[in-house]
């Protein structure tokens, strides 16, 4: 007992929802003075995948963005507080100072800088490809799941080494290549083919038309995160729906049960079927068929990998190639269900110049 001590803190919430703590705080100014996430996550010993969901959850929950690109890259920086991050960090340090009658410090923990920093979609293929590497002695991977338009943000930054990205422009009917150019990084990096997975949606009985299913309010969705390839896929979908009802997306899925309702990864959308969280959820054929769930096709993605120029020598990276062109991998990806290689995957499908 008498090693018990007692610790205050200062949080603030909206709601039930926590926006900010300490922990925030601290990353908040670790950034506002450092200009770099993954120094911060580094000085705080924090993982690099916990500071980026941390930020996302305040944004989301705020509606505003509290970080923002500005020049510089991996060791210079590369993100900066938005306005509105600088006020919400100013007002928890004078609070933190006036209730608490305390400074906010960092106290320094430190980690090593990983070999390999991934950002961007989950997957379990590439789960599998991470083991390959860890056997080829790249033993520190940092993977931060955070979706496809948060693992650009992550290059955009340079802060990460590796982006597995699935995102499709409906405008020209593409995978990825579109996307490099919205987040300026056009000149910056390399796009490598990956491989392909089946999407669809996954729901406890056959559902002849999901999208009608949805839209008239006879099934309850879970949707995913946010900046998610699945997300965009379907809102692409939703979109389609909405131009042919003469309906403004905005108001279309307002009438969605569970738009609101989101997973960050096919499995949870998946096992939130199976429970009967919710009645169908657009996820990959391998998540659905785990949960016994039934699944109608609707596409075949292309999970591709974005890698910046300065990276591409890297001794992880290379060994990350040289995998996907392996006869292990194919055989690994030929057992998993809704997965498909190509005499493509392995190849560069778009670099500077």
């Amino acid at each position: 007992m008498r090693r018990l001590r007692t610790r205050v803190t200062l949080i603030f919430e909206i709601g039930e929802n926590k926006v900010i703590d300490e922990d925030l705080a601290k990353i908040l100014l670790l950034i506002e003075k450092t200009g770099s996430i993954l120094s911060a996550s580094k000085t705080l010993g924090l993982t690099y995948s916990r500071v980026w969901e941390a930020i996302a959850r305040a944004e989301r929950i705020l509606r505003v963005k509290l970080i923002e690109p500005r020049r510089g890259g991996r060791g210079g920086g590369g993100a900066k507080l938005t306005a509105r991050g600088e006020k919400l960090l100013q007002r928890y340090v004078e609070e933190y100072r006036r209730i608490l009658h305390r400074r906010l410090t960092v106290e320094k923990r430190g980690t090593e800088a990983p070999e390999l920093v991934y950002a961007g979609s989950n997957d379990v293929l590439l789960e599998r490809i991470f083991g390959l590497l860890r056997e080829m002695e790249v033993e520190t991977i940092e993977a931060a799941w955070i979706g496809s338009s948060g693992g650009l943000a992550s290059l955009m930054l340079g802060e990460a080494d590796l982006a597995g990205i699935h995102l499709y422009d409906d405008a020209r009917d593409e995978y990825n290549t579109p996307f490099l150019e919205r987040y300026w990084l056009k000149n910056r990096v390399i796009l490598v083919r990956g491989y392909e997975r089946e999407l669809g949606f996954a729901s406890r009985k056959p559902i002849e038309d999901p999208i009608e299913e949805l839209v008239e309010g006879k099934a309850r969705l879970v949707n995913r995160n946010l900046g998610s390839g699945t997300r965009v896929y379907l809102d692409h979908l939703l979109r389609k729906k909405a131009e042919e009802m003469g309906e403004k997306f905005e108001h279309l899925i307002k009438k969605i049960n569970g738009y609101e309702n989101e997973v960050k990864t096919h499995f949870e959308a998946a096992k939130a079927v199976a429970e009967n969280k919710a009645d169908m959820g657009l996820t990959i054929r391998l998540a659905a068929e785990k949960y016994g769930l039934n699944f109608k096709p609707v596409k075949w993605e292309k999970f591709d990998f974005a890698i910046p120029v300065e990276a591409s020598e890297k001794k992880p990276i290379k060994a990350f190639l040289k995998i996907l062109k392996s006869k292990k991998f194919m055989e690994i990806s030929g057992r998993l269900p809704g997965y498909r290689v190509s005499q493509e995957t392995g190849e560069v499908i778009y670099s500077p110049g």
